[in-house]
């Protein structure tokens, strides 16, 4: 008997989910629910005692499921930095795996709770609480580390990160408007809100302790490779070709470094030529007492496997460096063995 009523439960979440996210919470009704879930409307009172309890317990099911795939994200790093970067592409990754369910939780987002001392109420509350919590604990930790500042409150800026994450990827009406006026795509936001998240929070990202830091302490290229990848799978960006992989090499950069401005000089399928015009980490340590590890060296490394892991089939070299006392940055992303090499 316990586990039939546990089915019929799943059955009407099931039910109340789909129809969440296909008229959203606000016009979904119970006779709907009863309809979709084959049950008479009396046996949802048994289960929920109204829409509001039915639609928190909609919620806790997919705050739990994703806090599933977060802490999965996260447990494959060590550093507090990297876990809350690994946050945000887990979040990206479980909406594009999982649309009708993202859809619902983004309807449900904004559901004010009549009857908060109903365990559905509670259990939602918890479970989108638990995000929060894996999430303070990564600031804690990177604030011992010495990769987050110390100023910050860990809860408070773990629950503001949750919120701003989720209405970056999901803009409202206004703002999807507001995008197509000034013409900026969707990953490019994306990718600003994740810069403005992450630079207002760090010391440094993960790119600029790569370059100030001895070549012996640095991570290896498969550890690199292995955020990269996240990132760029989480967002779904393509990489078939040279422009394809600039254009995620770029998005790529801004979520980690900052405003880099960049001119592409020449392209087509199988490379692209381009200069750096600005680049912050090294605005940023010609304005500091910084150790100078080697930053030209540390850049051409971490761009050459950034680019390595977006396609193997292409590589990435400079052909000239700010750091070592040129005007600009001039680079090329172009296909392995194409002729290029020599010849751009």
């Amino acid at each position: 008997m316990e586990r039939k009523k546990e089915e019929r439960r799943e059955t009407i979440l099931n039910a109340a989910e789909s129809l969440i996210a296909e008229h959203g919470y606000k016009s979904m009704t119970m006779d709907q629910v009863a309809g979709k879930a084959d049950v008479a409307k009396g046996t949802l009172y048994l289960y929920f005692k109204n829409k509001g309890t039915l639609c928190a317990a909609v919620n806790a099911r997919i705050n739990k499921e994703l806090n599933t795939f977060i802490k999965e994200k996260m447990d494959h790093y060590n550093s507090g930095s990297e876990k809350i970067l690994a946050s945000g592409a887990a979040v990206i990754d479980f909406s594009h795996k999982n649309p009708l369910k993202w859809k619902a939780s983004t309807e449900l987002y904004q559901m004010k709770y009549q009857d908060q001392d109903d365990p559905n109420v509670q259990e939602s509350i918890q479970e989108a609480n638990k995000t929060v919590q894996m999430l303070a604990d990564a600031y804690r930790q990177g604030k011992k580390e010495g990769s987050i500042l110390t100023d910050i409150d860990p809860v408070a800026t773990a629950i503001y990160n949750r919120m701003a994450i989720s209405n970056a990827f999901t803009p409202t009406s206004e703002q999807k408007l507001l995008l197509e006026l000034n013409n900026i795509s969707q990953e490019h936001y994306l990718s600003v809100s994740w810069n403005l998240i992450n630079r207002s929070t760090h010391v440094k990202s993960s790119i600029r302790e790569e370059s100030e830091i001895p070549v012996q302490e640095r991570r290896k290229p498969e550890e690199i490779g292995k955020e990269i990848k996240e990132i760029v799978k989480s967002m779904e960006l393509p990489t078939e070709n040279a422009l394809d992989i600039f254009n995620a090499w770029k998005i790529f950069c801004e979520i980690t470094m900052g405003n880099v401005k960049y001119e592409i000089l020449e392209s087509d399928e199988d490379h692209v030529l381009f200069q750096v015009t600005e680049c912050p980490i090294f605005n940023s340590i010609q304005e500091s007492d910084a150790p100078k590890y080697e930053l030209g060296e540390g850049c051409r490394n971490f761009s050459a496997v950034v680019v390595e892991n977006l396609n193997p089939n292409y590589t990435q070299r400079f052909k000239k460096m700010k750091c070592d006392g040129e005007d600009c940055c001039e680079g090329v992303i172009e296909l392995k063995n194409s002729g290029n090499q020599n010849t751009i």
